[in-house]
């Protein structure tokens, strides 16, 4: 730590790989069928690092630190070449509805190709052993969604087969605001990162919190290892927006190099 706080410049690249589990609560204008005329429906929508990674063409994921002194500035950046699905079996209309429909839905999501943070950060207390930040930037996350359904409409004069895609998208760009640091153990080589932020859109209505910890093992060299669980949520949406939550919580492995 006191390394850190020397008053040189200090740059620092932490490339990881991120595997969360995604869920998500999505609304869709289902087009007018004949003899039913469409309306929005919400959906959920989940899908494991199982299910993506096998699809996955390209990825880069990375953390940059430039410090010196209690000032510094950070960014996070995710790249993400893959889709996912999800089915899903939903009805319009009330029990005693002669014209049910019943849609057998299968949702396809990018896993929010691009993901990028970048901050202002000032030490507020360090120790030996331990310091606190606080911190202000923009996180922009980019989320695009398409579903394709199969209609089945079946009533007193027949039954009658539809089928169709509805796309979605929408893109949020927030102001957060938050802690961080870490805190040393034992002989100096285990340590605990930390990281919450919230946050509030600029332009699609929203707000959002992300937060981070776990441990990390320092080396002599002064890189290090971590191993850490993340969580970024979306939620308080508009609701005329196609996205109503999000969420993407897993761990996460890294590794801190000095430039």
């Amino acid at each position: 730590m006191d390394r850190q706080y020397d008053g040189q410049w200090h740059i620092t690249l932490a490339p990881y790989i991120w595997l969360p589990t995604v869920h998500g609560t999505f609304q869709y204008t289902v087009p007018n069928l004949p003899r039913r005329a469409g309306g929005t429906e919400l959906f959920n929508f989940q899908t494991t690092p199982s299910n993506y990674v096998s699809k996955l063409n390209s990825a880069a994921m990375g953390a940059l630190d430039i410090r010196q002194g209690n000032f510094d500035v950070f960014g996070d950046y995710i790249y993400t070449n893959a889709t996912a699905n999800a089915g899903e079996t939903a009805v319009i209309g009330g029990p005693l509805d002669r014209r049910q429909v019943r849609l057998n839905l299968n949702t396809s999501a990018r896993i929010t190709p691009r993901i990028w943070e970048a901050a202002a950060g000032y030490t507020v207390a360090r120790g030996h052993d331990a310091d606190l930040s606080i911190f202000l930037g923009l996180r922009q996350t980019p989320i695009n969604l398409s579903l394709g359904y199969n209609a089945s409409i079946t009533d007193r004069r027949g039954s009658f087969a539809a089928n169709g895609t509805v796309v979605a998208s929408t893109q949020t760009n927030d102001v957060i605001t938050g802690l961080r640091g870490k805190a040393f153990f034992g002989d100096g080589h285990i340590f605990v990162p930390y990281y919450i932020d919230i946050g509030t859109s600029t332009g699609v209505n929203n707000q959002t919190w992300e937060g981070m910890t776990g441990a990390g093992y320092a080396f002599n060299h002064g890189q290090s290892l971590v191993f850490t669980y993340r969580t970024l949520n979306y939620f308080s949406f508009p609701p005329n927006v196609a996205v109503q939550k999000f969420n993407m919580s897993g761990p996460l492995f890294g590794y801190t190099f000095n430039i």
